[in-house]
């Protein structure tokens, strides 16, 4: 499942991150799951691809007791809400690596780490409060 899901998605995020530095002016380059500006370069590793939190959302909407259809609606769209927040993450990261070295290991070890899960709950709770419980 590694080889053939988890890395071609982590390379999707470095490449799709690389194509919206590039999309601002910004100098970018991407190699595998890899991706650089001038000064500073990260490598996406499986807990910074957002899959876990992704896989944590999704067994919290599927467990509800909702209907099917907004259980599927609900993965699906709190799963590209938290694609789209990751690469938040990553290109802030980045950013952070480059002008504000000192305060990327704390940025990117505690502050995101906490900040992601939080995000994942506010849309888990978003989510729950929009539907209707099967009795």
């Amino acid at each position: 499942m590694d080889k053939e899901i988890v890395v071609p998605f982590t390379r999707r995020i470095a490449w799709l991150t690389q194509k919206l530095l590039r999309a601002v002016g910004i100098q970018a380059w991407v190699a595998g799951a890899s991706v650089g500006i001038p000064g500073f370069a990260v490598e996406i590793k499986n807990n910074c691809n957002a899959i876990y939190e992704i896989g944590l959302y999704a067994a919290a909407v599927l467990a509800y007791p909702a209907p099917l259809t907004q259980r599927l609606l609900g993965t699906l769209l709190g799963a590209a809400v938290l694609c789209i927040v990751n690469l938040i993450r990553i290109l802030s990261l980045l950013a952070l690596g480059r002008y504000w070295p000192w305060g990327f290991q704390a940025a990117h070890a505690y502050v995101w780490q906490a900040l992601f899960l939080a995000i994942v709950t506010a849309c888990w709770f978003g989510w729950v409060s929009r539907v209707r419980p099967v009795t």
